[in-house]
């Protein structure tokens, strides 16, 4: 047996995220809110509980073998924390109540202030979370900190429709509130780095066409994502962003963020196709994914879930090792447990190098 042949999780994915060719391909399926399911815990209960939610995913990863803790809880998370009323259904993901915006107006946004992390309900119980998993499984599997980029965390306190319109009419209004939110989201990554995680991944949504043009993110949240950027790279540890949106604008990521890695669902803005994305993009930032959601975790067999994996590998495999195997956004809550740990076997079969 070869040196390759015995990578742990961790070794695994360090090796994919640094071009340096792992055995083969690491798996991180996003298993999130669907984690909830193996312990049997309802959503509500599992959204602000720490422990629960670090002993589900402990439980998921020793089942599906994943190589890849990812710890996405839900995108109301910051939100809440600022004081956003969020809705927690016992049967799916907690969500922002926006019919009740926090931010009612325009000139509520200069009355969000920064907030320690360390002292909120659920920016804390992810911290622990992290903990948790870092004291069990650190120094075997990876560990990625999740945090909601600035322009996200406003939508959860204003609706998308409203923040929109406001990025138009009162742009200086929206960017005075993604100082106070930037800060706290820096200082909220920092402490998920404190507590264990290897990375961090920032949700960049609104830098892809399916959301907003190029021209408007940089004027937008441009400048935002770049401060956090820089202080994770100050902290030593690799920037991965997660953006599901179409026409991902894979350009702008680079100039303003510089990423190890980016987690997708679609080809960049620039590309017609996969191949071509390959081609252009996959030896310079890596690809996490990018096995649509729905398809992966309700529609297909086991057997195609394994051939998809495989598809994809033939089309990143002369990457230099820059690749790794995900869905293209959250494994769907409700998704079928099977078709998860395919994912794993899809890769042990067919994408060693």
């Amino acid at each position: 047996m070869s040196i390759k042949d015995e990578m742990t999780s961790l070794e695994r994915v360090v090796a994919a995220v640094t071009y340096q060719k792992p055995d083969r391909v690491p798996v991180a399926p996003l298993f999130s809110g669907a984690a909830s399911r193996i312990t049997g815990v309802p959503f509500d209960k599992w959204s602000m509980d720490a422990e629960m939610i670090a002993q589900s995913f402990l439980h998921s990863q020793e089942i599906i073998d994943f190589d890849c803790f990812v710890t996405l809880i839900d995108l109301s998370l910051e939100a809440y924390d600022f004081g956003q009323k969020v809705i927690f259904p016992k049967n799916s993901t907690a969500y922002s109540d926006t019919s009740d915006p926090m931010i009612k107006t325009a000139d509520d946004y200069y009355k969000i202030k920064k907030i320690d992390p360390t002292q909120t309900p659920r920016m804390k119980m992810l911290i622990d979370a992290t903990k948790t998993l870092s004291k069990a499984k650190g120094k075997e599997v990876g560990i990625v900190g999740f945090v909601y980029g600035p322009l996200g965390v406003l939508s959860q306190m204003r609706g998308h429709e409203r923040l929109f319109k406001d990025c138009l009419k009162n742009p200086d209004a929206v960017l005075h509130a993604q100082d106070a939110i930037t800060d706290t989201i820096i200082d909220f990554a920092l402490a998920q780095i404190e507590a264990g995680a290897h990375a961090i991944c920032i949700d960049t949504l609104y830098a892809s066409g399916s959301i907003m043009s190029k021209k408007m993110w940089e004027k937008m949240e441009a400048e935002h994502c770049k401060k956090f950027a820089e202080a994770i790279h100050k902290a030593g540890v690799p920037l991965i962003a997660h953006n599901c949106g179409n026409d991902i604008y894979f350009d702008v990521h680079e100039k303003w963020m510089k990423p190890a890695a980016i987690s997708h669902a679609y080809p960049a803005d620039d590309c017609k196709d996969w191949a071509e994305h390959a081609e252009k993009w996959g030896k310079e930032i890596v690809t996490i994914g990018y096995l649509t959601p729905s398809m992966t975790g309700l529609m297909m067999t086991p057997e195609e879930v394994m051939e998809e994996c495989r598809r994809e590998f033939e089309t990143f495999k002369d990457c230099n090792g820059g690749f790794i195997l995900a869905c293209g956004c959250e494994f769907p809550p409700n998704g079928h447990l099977l078709n998860a740990m395919a994912m794993v076997q899809g890769s042990k079969a067919y994408c060693r190098y």
